[in-house]
């Protein structure tokens, strides 16, 4: 069983940002040594800009083009995220990218759509969006 739970020293204490989420996962575990691993937080994109960017952003493209969202995904990714390494081309992921990095993207596929397809994909504020998460 695997949790995710950030917190910012202060101190040289641990500040936990969602302390009684911790102490309930910590009540479900079993009663055997467990591993509790430390690492800087990258920042990579929110779950709000990934449903943003399926929910709306590639379901409106997708239904205006008639491809799936997922096509419309290769597309874009395509078009914003190749770059060239040792005379090959490869295309990064979106699930590479911090919070700041997708933004941009984002702002560059809006653009896209807006100027090259002459379709309008409102802003994250603009909108409801919704997406189911598949884990």
């Amino acid at each position: 069983m695997k949790s995710k739970h950030y917190f910012q020293p202060k101190d040289g204490k641990l500040n936990l940002e969602n302390c009684k989420g911790f102490q309930d996962r910590v009540k479900l575990l079993k009663e055997k040594r467990h591993v509790l691993m430390i690492s800087e937080d990258t920042l990579t994109r929110s779950e709000k800009q990934n449903r943003y960017m399926w929910g709306c952003v590639y379901k409106i493209m997708g239904d205006e083009l008639g491809y799936l969202p997922d096509e419309c995904h290769q597309l874009m990714q395509k078009q914003f995220l190749k770059y060239e390494s040792q005379g090959e081309w490869f295309v990064k992921s979106t699930t590479k990218l911090n919070t700041k990095e997708m933004e941009e993207y984002l702002e560059n596929v809006r653009r896209f759509a807006s100027m090259e397809l002459s379709i309008y994909v409102p802003l994250p504020n603009e909108t409801e969006f919704s997406y189911e998460v598949k884990k």
